[in-house]
């Protein structure tokens, strides 16, 4: 997107005065700055990396085939001490503790945040076709879903997988364990308690099916089970591979993989870390897995790249999230983010890029580092009904991001530094193909927690940067629940919808009160061939155990049925001293455009022109703030190339 250039501008920032005039859809409630990508060495600049090794044309034979319909109808799943999932300790114990207490401290010195809970119409909960999972072995859930073209859905939670039929009723449900079992002598997985972090994903050109989970947590009983359906019905037989959880020279075991897709390929990253030890003291690197779909879809030997070494400054770049392409899983490069997640307060966000696909033998790695407009920081731990029994956010990483068109959007767990509440930041990266830049805004609300975004792309083509959001909430007077947001393309949310009430705390009796899991991820996709409907999974307190539930929502968004115009300019009459444009540019040009008051009076000069835009073909929203000006109506008049004119009123309040 190309930046604002305007002698107005130019001329503010030369008198010391903000520039009021910022490129962002997100930014029209909460004025914002601008960081300039070169205040600082490297921001905004492609990063150099020597030491990425990259390994290419990596071979995996067939591991079996694995006939969900011939595994048992009754397993055994862990309960009691046993059945946590892995959480390595250490780098974050103190941080979190310090940040509790320091909550704590500011709770007791003025009351909760307010004396009366939030009314109930406020989260009332619109009634949506639901369907509840059922448990699975361990906490937490490790929720995901995926969505078949036939309604066909799969569910995957800690040890568990359950395929849908389109009405909801249970095709089949086998554990973990059988899908990776081959012979009771042979590679058997010794324990169900170290099967964990499923994923599941659904490859709408292939009409095919993937599922990625992990084993074990040491260097010698580390692997990394991936899957692929050999047909588009996931009750039939699968392909299964076995990888290597211990990649390095090091004694590391793999943890907690975040996977995308494109058209050739399947990606994931997963975390390595050494064995017994802290993430402080112990944690590796993270890395990259680059796979060819087509041979695990035939069954035959799987190719793939591992990228490896990823560092900044020398320094092993922490948790690498794998971003979402949307609206449809197309091209052949992928995007991947990561932040300073165990930071108290920070801006730093990587980008990092593989371009090309595997087949191509012409992959490679890209870091780009940026710097966020909205700080982040290391969450609390949320919030329960019952006092001293929290939940525990882990830390600040990117859990979840979409790539659409030109822009991504990622969501982190973030600390509210106002309220000291968990809340999410939402980042808009734009402008991937030029100098790209960080707009973000917080996620929040008076009483209610959040946790554990999962995005997905809302929109009807590369061009519309609409997304689904699907959250966690809790509170002091709320039980564990889940919901679902939409932010549509010009950065306006929908209220915030609660899918699934709670009913009770979560309250593992072998978890300390303070320290109960709510969740490591949660899952959201559309469903290809029918992009208003959405398949959202999230965890709710029941019987003091967390559950899983899967909801179907269905988006009613009018600017959805209306081509984008050439010029748009909302709302009308302005909101916060400010509105919003939006154009389309057919072809590349350069636009001015300026205002004229109701007495005829034009900003239309050399010294004080309104905007000077040199724009690419596409779709480019802007910010208007119009703070300086008094109340009344105006004329934004915009001119382009080939004598293109726009005029539209704008009314001040």
């Amino acid at each position: 997107m190309a930046s604002l250039v305007s002698a107005y501008s130019r001329r503010l920032a030369a008198l010391g005065a903000s520039v009021l005039l910022v490129s962002t859809a997100l930014a029209q409630s909460y004025p914002i700055r601008i960081q300039k990508a070169e205040s600082a060495p490297h921001y905004g600049q492609k990063v150099e990396h020597p030491e990425v090794i990259i390994e290419r044309n990596l071979q995996t034979p067939l591991w079996h085939v694995f006939d969900p319909m011939k595994a048992p109808d009754a397993f055994l799943e862990p309960q009691g001490e046993s059945a946590e999932m892995p959480l390595p300790e250490g780098i974050n114990e103190a941080l979190r503790q310090k940040i509790d207490a320091r909550r704590e401290a500011s709770i007791r010195g003025r009351g909760l945040y307010n004396q009366d809970p939030t009314p109930k119409s406020d989260i009332a909960p619109e009634q949506l076709e639901g369907f509840e999972t059922g448990g699975g072995g361990g906490t937490p859930n490790d929720n995901h879903v995926a969505v078949g073209k036939d309604g066909t859905f799969v569910s995957v939670m800690n040890t568990v997988i359950r395929v849908w039929s389109p009405d909801g009723g249970l095709k089949k449900a086998w554990s973990l364990i059988n899908y990776s079992k081959v012979n009771p002598n042979i590679d058997d997985i010794p324990t169900l308690t170290r099967v964990y972090d499923p994923r599941v994903i659904y490859d709408p050109e292939a009409d095919r099916w993937m599922i990625i989970y992990m084993h074990g947590t040491t260097d010698i009983s580390s692997f990394i089970v991936v899957g692929y359906s050999s047909s588009s019905d996931p009750t039939q037989p699968w392909n299964v591979y076995k990888i290597d959880g211990s990649p390095t020279a090091d004694t590391a075991w793999s943890d907690y993989p975040i996977v995308s897709q494109t058209s050739k390929d399947l990606f994931f990253t997963v975390n390595l870390l050494l064995n017994g030890t802290s993430w402080e003291e112990g944690f590796r690197e993270a890395v990259i897995w680059q796979m060819n779909k087509a041979d695990g879809y035939a069954g035959k030997t799987l190719n793939q790249n591992l990228f490896r070494g990823i560092k900044y400054e020398g320094v092993s770049i922490w948790s690498i999230c794998a971003i979402q392409n949307g609206p449809e899983p197309s091209g052949t490069d992928n995007y991947f983010m990561s932040v300073r997640p165990y930071s108290e307060r920070n801006d730093t966000v990587f980008l990092h890029r593989i371009t090309n696909s595997w087949e191509s033998g012409q992959a490679e790695y890209e870091l780009q580092v940026l710097r966020s407009d909205l700080e982040y920081g290391f969450p609390p731990s949320a919030l329960q009904p019952q006092s001293g029994f929290k939940l525990r956010t882990n830390d600040a990483r990117v859990l979840s991001g979409v790539r659409t068109g030109k822009q991504i959007h990622y969501g982190q767990n973030c600390m509210n530094f106002q309220s000291q509440q968990a809340h999410l930041l939402h980042g808009v990266i734009y402008g991937l193909d030029e100098s790209p830049f960080i707009q973000a805004r917080l996620i929040t609300h008076d009483s209610l927690e959040f946790g554990y975004p999962a995005f997905a792309a809302a929109g009807d083509s590369d061009e519309d940067p609409s997304v689904a959001l699907s959250v966690v909430y809790s509170s002091a007077w709320h039980y564990p629940g889940a919901g679902f947001l939409y932010c549509n393309r010009t950065g306006e949310y929908s209220d915030f919808t609660v899918l699934r009430q709670g009913e009770s705390i979560i309250n593992y009796t072998y978890i300390a009160p303070d320290e109960q899991r709510w969740g490591d991820y949660e899952g959201l996709q559309m469903q290809f061939g029918n992009r208003r409907e959405f398949y959202s999974v999230g965890s709710y307190g029941k019987n003091n155990q967390m559950l899983a539930y899967v909801a179907r929502v269905k988006l009613h968004d009018a600017q959805l049925d209306q081509a984008i115009a050439e010029i748009r300019v909302f709302p009308v009459p302005s909101q916060d001293r400010s509105v919003q444009i939006e154009i389309k540019a057919d072809k590349p040009g350069s636009y001015q455009a300026w205002l004229v008051n109701a007495l005829g009076q034009s900003w239309k000069s050399e010294s004080l022109a309104l905007m000077e835009l040199d724009l690419p073909a596409g779709i480019h929203r802007y910010r208007l703030n119009t703070e300086n000006l008094s109340s009344g109506v105006y004329t934004l008049q915009i001119e382009g190339p080939d004598g293109f004119k726009h005029s539209q009123k704008i009314v001040l309040e």
